[in-house]
Formats: C-alpha cells, sequence, structure tokens
C-alpha cells in the first residue's frame, strides 16, 4: 500500500500522451512477439530435421486417412472425415519393406494428409515449398469435378511447376468390383484436364503477376497444340491400390525412389 501510494503522485505528474505512447508501444511489442511466435511454430512444423515431405492428396472420402495411417501403423484403420490436416514424420511401417533396401527401412518421411473437403484448401498452398512429392487419392468409382479441378489447381501451381515436383495418381479402392484400370483412368484424366485447359486459355499472365497470382488457376498448355500429360513438367504415374487389402506396395515404391 505505501508503495502504491509513493508511486500515485508521480504517475499522477506524468503526462496522459507519454501513458498513450507507452500503451501502444505495449501492444506493439505483443503483436510482434505473437507475430515471430506463429512463424516458428509454422514453420518448425512444416519442416522437421530435413525428412522429405510427401504431400497426400485428393478429394473427399478417396481413402487419404486410411494410407496415412497404414504407411505409419502398417494395417487398415476406419478413419472419419478429416477436418483438419495431420502431419507425422516416421519412418514406412517394416511391415512393407521387408524385401526393401536395409536403409530404406531406417529413413523417415515427413508427411502431410489433407483434408478432401474444398472448404478446407486455403492452407494448402502453405505446403508447396517443402513438398518434393504428391501421392494423389481418387476413389475411381466416383469421380466427380472436383478431382479434375483440384489435379488441376496442383499442376498449374507455380511452385510445384518449378520444382518438377512428381505426381502419383492412386486409384484406390481397387478391391471393388467395378474399379477401373490404369490406362482408361489415364485418358480420362488426360480428357479432363484436356478440356480444363481450354478452359482456363483466356487467363494470362505475366511474370510479375504470376508471382503475385501463384495460387491461381492458370493455362497449363498452349491451347495451339495437342493436350497431353505427358508434356507437363511434372512427372505424372498412375497406379490402382486398396488400402483395404494392404495393397500399396506401388505407392511406397514412389515414395522410396
Amino acid at each position: 500500500m505505501r508503495t502504491k501510494e509513493t508511486l500515485e503522485p508521480i504517475l499522477s505528474f506524468l503526462p496522459f500522451s507519454l501513458w498513450a505512447n507507452v500503451s501502444i508501444l505495449f501492444a506493439g511489442v505483443l503483436v510482434v512477439c505473437l507475430l515471430i511466435y506463429l512463424i516458428i511454430k509454422l514453420f518448425g512444423r512444416m519442416k522437421k530435421s530435413g525428412e522429405p515431405s510427401i504431400l497426400i492428396v485428393g478429394s473427399m472420402n478417396t481413402g487419404k486417412s486410411c494410407l496415412f495411417y497404414q504407411l505409419n501403423e502398417g494395417e487398415f484403420v476406419e478413419t472419419q472425415r478429416s477436418m483438419k490436416e495431420q502431419e507425422a514424420t516416421f519412418a514406412i511401417h517394416e511391415k512393407f519393406l521387408k524385401d526393401k533396401d536395409p536403409k530404406a527401412q531406417k529413413k523417415k518421411y515427413h508427411f502431410i494428409d489433407w483434408p478432401g473437403s474444398p472448404s478446407l484448401r486455403l492452407r494448402l498452398s502453405d505446403f508447396y515449398p517443402i513438398t518434393e512429392k504428391i501421392v494423389f487419392v481418387v476413389d475411381g468409382t466416383e469421380l466427380d469435378d472436383d478431382t479434375f479441378e483440384l489435379f488441376y489447381k496442383l499442376l498449374s501451381a507455380q511452385k510445384l511447376k518449378e520444382k518438377k515436383i512428381p505426381f502419383l495418381v492412386v486409384l484406390n479402392k481397387s478391391d471393388l468390383i467395378d474399379s477401373p484400370d490404369v490406362k482408361p483412368m489415364e485418358k480420362l484424366f488426360n480428357r479432363e484436364l484436356s478440356q480444363l485447359n481450354k478452359t482456363y486459355a483466356s487467363t494470362s499472365f505475366t511474370k510479375e503477376q504470376e508471382d503475385e497470382t501463384e495460387n491461381e488457376i492458370t493455362q497449363l498448355l498452349d491451347e495451339s497444340e495437342e493436350f497431353s500429360l505427358e508434356k507437363l513438367q511434372n512427372t505424372i504415374s498412375f497406379v490402382k491400390s486398396s488400402t483395404k487389402n494392404g495393397q500399396i506396395d506401388e505407392i511406397i515404391d514412389f515414395i522410396l525412389n
């Protein structure tokens, strides 16, 4: 109480403007500290110990999270629709690496399992700078426009094009009777992306504008030439799989090689 009584005359003597400036300065310091904390947290969790980052992405209900858990735990796990991305750094389960190089059995990867809902993709591009491979999971029995739109968006992303990130299109749920084969699906993707390429033909950017709008969907190939996935900067391959039956060997080969 004495301390308060002693300070009160001194505090009341200081001009109000000084207190206002001190308050603004204090608030500014808090904001800066918060920003620094968020930046450290974001980049710290996005890139851990230099492990290769594998982005698992696709539309809803295709089996992305099932694949994520299977790579980690070695068995099929029933999952619910994800509302947030999952991240984990781990070595692929030894069950799938028995016949592989011993070094592969110890190598760890930073896996990112991204939700399929279009409304949850706002931050997806934040992970492009660290992505080294993309596993694009689809349900070949229930394809929709969102699947092709998302795939086209990824292929047109400036950072992914510059780094020539390889894509693996996984035709999941191959255990189902009506699951399509790889060749027909390659033709279907080629046809659908060709149509999207025509749709975005009217959108053109200068180099400076591309830097500012790198997350916009732009034309992949000049409309004057015949569209083909093989002409794109990114390598694209297709495989069939069944997370339910543990048939993911070709996915693992893509990750390892």
